[in-house]
């Protein structure tokens, strides 16, 4: 929807604007102005907010806790890596290896986490839905984590 409202204030703002040149007059040039600023902050809204509605999910990830990483430089947030068991295949053995991610704020489990290194767990992640902006964790947000085995 958002999308939708982007892309018709964009088109009618530049034909208002093509026919304000074309007629020389400036109330059509002004309403290209306005239809294009609105275009503007429809866009600048939904890179914060998202422009997809997400249903929620949730789900859990069993395997080994490889490495976690502090990434980014305005929106920080620490991504976790998770290897699997994998599988055999006639190549050999295939293992996959998943990146999941926190906000830095949540100090308390990446220190669980850290203290899981190297270790087999259980994690348990999801996302609660709605809009997601472009400085979220997304869909593989953890939310917490259990130890399986020594």
């Amino acid at each position: 929807m958002i999308i939708f409202l982007i892309i018709l204030f964009s088109v009618l703002g530049i034909i208002m604007f093509y026919l304000s040149m074309e007629e020389c007059s400036d109330k059509m040039f002004v309403w290209s102005i306005v239809l294009l600023l609105i275009a503007l902050i429809i866009f600048l809204y939904g890179a914060f907010h998202g422009f997809i509605n997400h249903p929620a999910t949730e789900g859990s990830h069993v395997g080994t806790i490889t490495a976690i990483d502090l990434e980014g430089i305005w929106f920080r947030r620490y991504e976790i890596y998770l290897k699997s068991d994998g599988f055999e295949s006639s190549a050999g053995k295939i293992s996959n290896e998943t990146k999941y991610l926190t906000y830095e704020y949540e100090k308390d489990l990446v220190e669980e986490l850290k203290k899981y290194i190297g270790k087999k767990v259980k994690l348990n992640y999801g996302h609660d839905g709605g809009y997601i902006g472009w400085n979220s964790c997304g869909t593989y947000h953890i939310k917490s984590v259990e130890l399986l085995e020594e």
